[in-house]
């Protein structure tokens, strides 16, 4: 493939991971919301459902990493949107650690602060999206 072909398609692939992201952060924030919706569940099944929900979030939670570091690639590929890309991970790695000390220690602040991320990273890869669409070299925004 030519430099020529591989620059068109750069703005697809960065189109393509904007989705990606954006596609797990609204799973995301769906498991979150049925998480603290079952609360402290008591019972076998609401305990297993609980469970389930928890760990699918953790899992997403690890995806949206690995899909922000991928994200960034296509943006510098592109040479579109990097700046939003590189704030994008670090929202994303930040919510991570909220995350991670929510679990630990059920503190009200950390969920906020993940919360807060989710709404940041939605925005910032909701820009890297549009950002496909430019054409030209916009290659700081």
């Amino acid at each position: 493939m030519s430099a020529a072909e591989a620059s068109v398609g750069a703005p697809e692939s960065l189109r393509r991971r904007s989705r990606e992201a954006l596609t797990a952060l609204a799973l995301q924030f769906l498991l979150g919301m049925a998480a603290n919706l079952i609360g402290e569940p008591e019972g076998g099944f609401a305990v297993a459902a609980d469970w389930v929900i928890i760990i699918l979030h953790i899992l997403i939670a690890i995806g949206l990493v690995v899909i922000a570091v991928r994200l960034l690639l296509a943006a510098r590929r592109a040479q579109l949107g990097q700046r939003l890309a590189v704030w994008g991970l670090v929202v994303i790695v930040v919510t991570f650690l909220a995350g991670v000390g929510t679990m630990a220690s059920g503190s009200e602040w950390a969920s906020y602060l993940m919360a807060t991320g989710f709404l940041v990273a939605a925005a910032l890869y909701g820009g890297t999206f549009f950002a496909s669409y430019r054409l030209g070299s916009a290659a700081g925004a």
